[in-house]
């Protein structure tokens, strides 16, 4: 498929973003995710969820936020049960949303899931241990655990608003210049000075490639194929995904660009929400979710990390955190897990004040899945 520079220029812009989000394969070329063989949809029971949320001291609609922050999908699932979804802006249940960020977590994920398996032996590995590429670069040193804590201490600029920022560059070599991916990584220098690896947060989308590469050397997988046996088969996910790549049968976009619907999504929330458990499978290390979402590094804590969130292994931790903790992409991508009220909220949105628009985010993902403040019963039948 023929792909214009153009459009890959113009990803953002205000006329084209919304569909851009929902037909990334479009813009950029990406390899198929294909749904389970034995697919599990969610059982549906719809009930009202809360319509107002209080931020900055006043009452607010619920619906007036997902309007203002251009909303595509909201999906609430609780004890595993549909019990809230709706669609804007021209999109459907069929609708492939891309994840951007959110795709960080799912690598997480499969990091968890080689863990366990032991195809990585420790987080305390250094990337050169399965990545021998890398064994003269900056990035030889660095731990699995520094890369999904955030903290390779790499020298990387991922400011999307600079035009020749780092994150810029990543995407203009691979697309324009033809360059692999995972060789423009190799070459970024340690930042140096009062920043070594894994004593300070420093949120770089490059960290999930090389955790990435390191997950393809361990497990002898393409991410994709190993995302598909690992995750996509037990979850029973109901729809085929895509994935970006840096050219035409290339490497994974890791860091971003999943694309998938807002039941599959859940899927991912759901699994973390039952501590790593798929049906009667232990998936993840039984203390993984507790360890990713949970960490004790004053440098990860929330106003620490970021002003209104914390940071784990690849999941973000709101402020004053019971039991709460989400994955989320720029321009609004969220997947809101608590694990008290055993719900699991998806959104998805083309909202380009999301970065402003965050501690209000967190407020209204807590109206809905605590409505009234309060924990609802559980199910009187699990599902």
């Amino acid at each position: 498929m023929e792909r214009s520079p153009w459009a890959m220029l113009r990803l953002f812009h205000a006329d084209v973003r919304v569909e851009n989000f929902r037909h990334l394969e479009r813009v950029f070329p990406a390899v198929p995710l294909a749904a389970s063989s034995q697919p599990r949809p969610f059982a549906q029971a719809p009930a009202a969820i809360s319509t107002q949320y209080v931020f900055a001291g006043q009452q607010r609609a619920v619906d007036d936020f997902l309007a203002r922050t251009y909303t595509t999908g909201l999906l609430v699932v609780r004890d595993g049960v549909v019990i809230h979804e709706q669609y804007r802006l021209g999109a459907d249940a069929d609708s492939r949303f891309t994840s951007f960020s959110v795709a960080k977590s799912v690598v997480a994920a499969l990091v968890g899931i080689a863990l366990k398996d032991g195809a990585i032996r420790s987080l305390d590995d250094t990337v050169e241990t399965y990545v021998p590429d890398y064994a003269r670069s900056a990035w030889a040193k660095v731990t699995v655990r520094d890369l999904l804590r955030m903290a390779s201490g790499i020298a990387f600029d991922e400011r999307y608003d600079a035009q020749f920022s780092d994150i810029q560059k990543v995407f203009q070599r691979a697309y324009l210049l033809g360059i692999p991916l995972d060789e423009t990584v190799r070459g970024y220098p340690a930042a140096g000075g009062e920043q070594p690896p894994g004593t300070r947060f420093h949120y770089i989308s490059v960290n999930t490639q090389v955790l990435a590469n390191v997950l393809r050397h361990a497990t002898g997988q393409r991410l994709v194929d190993y995302a598909h046996d690992k995750l996509w088969e037990p979850l029973g996910m109901e729809d085929d995904a895509l994935w970006a790549v840096d050219g035409e049968d290339g490497t994974e976009v890791a860091y971003c660009c999943l694309n998938t619907t807002l039941r599959d999504y859940a899927k991912l929330g759901q699994l973390y929400l039952q501590q790593g458990r798929a049906g009667d499978r232990q998936l993840l290390p039984a203390d993984w979710v507790h360890e990713s979402t949970r960490r004790a590094e004053s440098w990860l804590a929330a106003g620490v990390a970021q002003p209104e969130r914390g940071y784990g292994y690849h999941w973000w931790v709101p402020p004053a955190a019971d039991g709460e903790y989400f994955a989320n992409g720029i321009w609004g991508q969220s997947v809101w897990v608590d694990e008290r009220t055993r719900t699991v909220i998806v959104k998805t949105s083309a909202d380009p004040a999301f970065e402003a628009n965050m501690g209000e985010l967190i407020a209204v993902m807590r109206a809905i899945a605590r409505p009234g403040g309060t924990v609802p019963p559980p199910a009187t039948t699990p599902p």
